[in-house]
């Protein structure tokens, strides 16, 4: 892994451990203000909006781990051609969705720069500004998986795999 990669990556997770503490900070803020009887207004707003960062990030890590979810039980009975073909069309959609979010997010942002969040003066911009980051980390992994499986780095099927 290059020294840039490496660097990515601790960022990426280093933002992830700090919007965790944020999210839980903040939900803990409104529980215990809830309790005292002087609720705390913003804490339920903050904790949404933190948790669609947290999500992207976490979208981003996953995508970099290649530890989304994926149900494989008719992919792994192809024979290694096909399973090859159905590896690059997968990462081809990834692609084509990764594209529709870098062309659509600008404008998103663009549109809700006046719009303040209901309990904070904040720009409700801010909720969307993850959205380009992530798809440009998902289509450089996407572009990764692709260039792997052409070079015959095709994740083999699980043999022994305990039925659920």
């Amino acid at each position: 892994m290059s020294g840039l990669a490496r660097l990515s990556q601790r960022l990426t997770q280093g933002a992830a451990v700090l919007l965790l503490l944020a999210l839980l900070a903040c939900v803990v803020l409104g529980v215990v203000s809830r309790a005292v009887n002087r609720p705390v207004p913003w804490t339920d707003e903050m904790a949404q909006h933190l948790l669609v960062w947290t999500g992207f990030v976490g979208w981003m890590i996953a995508a970099r781990r290649r530890s989304h979810i994926r149900i494989t039980v008719f992919i792994d009975r192809l024979p290694r051609a096909a399973r090859l073909a159905m590896e690059l069309a997968i990462q081809a959609c990834v692609i084509v969705l990764a594209l529709a979010l870098l062309w659509y997010s600008p404008a998103l942002i663009r549109r809700n720069l006046d719009i303040e969040w209901v309990s904070l003066p904040i720009s409700a911009a801010l909720l969307y500004i993850p959205m380009p980051l992530a798809a440009l980390a998902l289509l450089v992994e996407a572009l990764t998986e692709m260039r792997d499986a052409m070079r015959g780095r095709l994740a083999e099927p699980e043999t022994g795999a305990q039925p659920l």
